[in-house]
């Protein structure tokens, strides 16, 4: 069911501009513009640190620096974007709303992007970064990992190298679970063949083409794996999820849905500690793209919201 004739003109902007994804990335400014530029508008404390051993990653710290908890947040953007607008809108409301009494910071990631970098330095780049986190003294128990599209796909990576290493990497032990991991609209797989693909590919802001193009532009066939597609990887592969909570979370009009719902049933399989959320109405990151777009947000919001605030030790407050 449309939310409204102008969410319908949003996600069909959207899939038009996602259908030649190179070209639109083109259009945007890079992430270590646009974070810097959002935030400045939005009275936003920023500063940026080099992350060691990160291969080019930079981490934009977002809001109190002196919070004791910290959001690892990878953007969307099927490796090939930088971060919109709406994402750091999207973390400036989510600040607002939980803070002061969530006490935390947003460190997002600006990493590497398709054509140039491929797999698997991104999911290496994010290792580094939670790697970086974790020695400046903040405790596992205090940060959550996540992220959107792409995004949530890249946390994914980053879970299967805290089970199972990689070559290459040096491991990454912790002494406690992490606070949550945060799956929201995440790109399990780059296959296009499912139920959700074909009942949403007129409603929804991707659309098949993307995914054609996207998908091989970050990865070689022969590179399709567990860490790299995660639908792939069984429910074993997930076991023991270093993690209190894990929210996924995704739209009921969204192509990636089936895939979503797959993901998040080997999640249960495997005996974690998942919520999985469908918002009936939304779309792929329907939220970020109310606040590019200047629209009144729905469900997403209040479920992602209230659940950070849970993680964050503050009892549930996203309404």
């Amino acid at each position: 069911m449309s939310r409204s004739a102008a969410h319908d003109a949003r996600n069909r902007g959207f899939r038009e501009a996602f259908a030649t994804p190179f070209e639109f990335k083109d259009s945007l400014l890079p992430t270590g513009e646009l974070i810097p530029k959002e935030a400045q508008k939005l009275h936003l404390q920023h500063e940026v640190e080099d992350v060691p051993a990160g291969r080019g990653a930079r981490i934009h710290w977002l809001g109190d620096r002196s919070a004791s908890k910290v959001l690892l947040y990878f953007h969307g953007g099927g490796f090939c974007f930088p971060p919109l607008k709406g994402h750091v809108r999207f973390w400036n409301e989510s600040l607002k709303a939980l803070n002061p009494k969530s006490d935390f910071v947003i460190a997002a990631l600006e990493y590497g992007l398709t054509k140039q970098i491929r797999y698997p330095v991104q999911i290496i780049q994010g290792t580094e970064a939670l790697r970086f986190i974790l020695d400046k003294g903040y405790a596992p128990s205090n940060v959550v990992i996540g992220g959107d599209s792409g995004g949530g796909s890249l946390a994914l990576g980053v879970v299967s190298i805290l089970l199972h290493g990689l070559d290459g990497v040096p491991p990454l032990k912790l002494k406690e679970p992490l606070a949550g991991v945060l799956l929201y609209s995440a790109m399990v797989s780059f296959g296009t063949e499912s139920e959700s693909w074909t009942a949403n590919k007129d409603k929804d802001c991707v659309a098949p083409i993307s995914m054609q193009k996207l998908g091989p532009a970050y990865v070689d066939e022969k590179d399709l794996n567990e860490y790299s597609d995660p639908l792939r990887a069984d429910a074993a592969w997930w076991r023991g999820i270093p993690a209190k909570s894990i929210l996924n979370i995704y739209g009921g009009e969204e192509c990636f849905k089936s895939h979503i719902v797959e993901f998040g049933d080997k999640l249960v399989e495997a005996g974690n500690p998942v919520e999985n959320v469908e918002c009936s109405t939304e779309v792929h990151i329907d939220w970020v793209l109310d606040l590019q777009a200047g629209l009144e947000p729905a469900e997403m919001r209040v479920r992602i919201l209230d659940w950070l605030s849970k993680v964050f030790g503050n009892g549930g407050n996203g309404k």
